[in-house]
């Protein structure tokens, strides 16, 4: 039974994780393998909750992959570029609006861009994605590798910094390993929720093409805005909000996926959408 398969599975991996690397483990390669673990979990959450429908192998691999590898690199690339250095360097400045800039169009933008570009080849290019349900799952699959391979880095930084607080006496353990677990477990899924709302949009593009780069634009901007905003907040309980409407906004959208649906596909027909379909959706969309 697959379930069975899956329980033994994830119940068993981190105890065997202890018995192959013993006390010898790397802290790179236990970030990794404690990321990927939490990744799978996420992603099967993340299945449930947009039900897509058939899912391809390759489809799986080529944004996962790319993004864990190629988008980290094009990230740091992206990031040092004049425009986009002086943003960047905006979200070290003390709590200001510049600040929030720095991380919405900035941060937000780049990340949340790149970490659309392999879900846009699919679509556009390959044409392995037709529905905005397949286009958010994919692009969620996309957020969770780029958070891994993120965490992985910060972890590394994590263990440095908490060796010289226990030696000066700064900090205890405690916050190293709350750190960790936020890293490796908590902002890989929001990446995930960040990146299925730009690739729900993405989805919707494609239903509609005269209005193909202004949907784009659109799921792009409102993915950035909602990680820019936790971003400048993340320090505060308003991060914790921040988050929780990025979750709540993402299943909104799902609820009234093919209501949305029906009503792109009208329009692009000529044809007036029925009020029933127009009440529904902003009932779910302002959930």
């Amino acid at each position: 039974m697959r379930w069975v398969q899956a329980l033994l599975f994830f119940a068993l991996l981190p105890l065997s994780l202890s018995h192959f690397w013993g006390s010898d483990a790397e802290i790179q390669d236990a970030a990794w393998a404690i990321g990927i673990y939490f990744a799978l979990l996420w992603g099967y959450v993340l299945w449930m909750i947009v039900q897509p429908g058939d899912v391809k192998r390759r489809n799986v691999l080529i944004p996962t992959v790319f993004t864990a590898v190629v988008g980290i690199v094009l990230v740091l690339f992206l990031q040092e570029m004049p425009f986009f250095s002086l943003l960047y360097s905006a979200t070290e400045w003390n709590f200001s609006p510049a600040r929030l800039l720095g991380f919405v169009a900035g941060v937000g933008v780049i990340e949340e861009g790149v970490k659309l570009l392999p879900i846009w080849w699919l679509a556009v290019k390959l044409r392995e994605i037709r529905t905005p349900r397949e286009a958010a799952f994919y692009a969620g699959l996309s957020g969770l590798a780029f958070g891994v391979a993120e965490a992985v880095a910060y972890s590394m930084a994590y263990t440095e910094m908490n060796f010289y607080a226990q030696y000066y006496g700064l900090t205890g353990d405690g916050h190293y390993v709350i750190l960790e677990f936020l890293r490796l477990i908590t902002l890989p899924f929001l990446h995930c929720m960040f990146s299925g709302i730009a690739g729900y949009y993405l989805g919707l593009s494609l239903l509609a093409p005269q209005r193909r780069t202004a949907l784009l634009l659109l799921g792009v901007g409102l993915a950035a805005t909602i990680h820019g905003f936790y971003n400048f907040f993340a320090s505060t309980w308003l991060g914790v909000v921040v988050a929780a409407i990025a979750i709540l906004m993402f299943i909104a959208y799902l609820r009234s996926a093919e209501q949305i649906t029906q009503h792109i596909t009208r329009q692009g027909q000529g044809t007036s959408p029925a009020q029933p379909v127009t009440v529904s959706l902003e009932k779910e969309v302002t959930l």
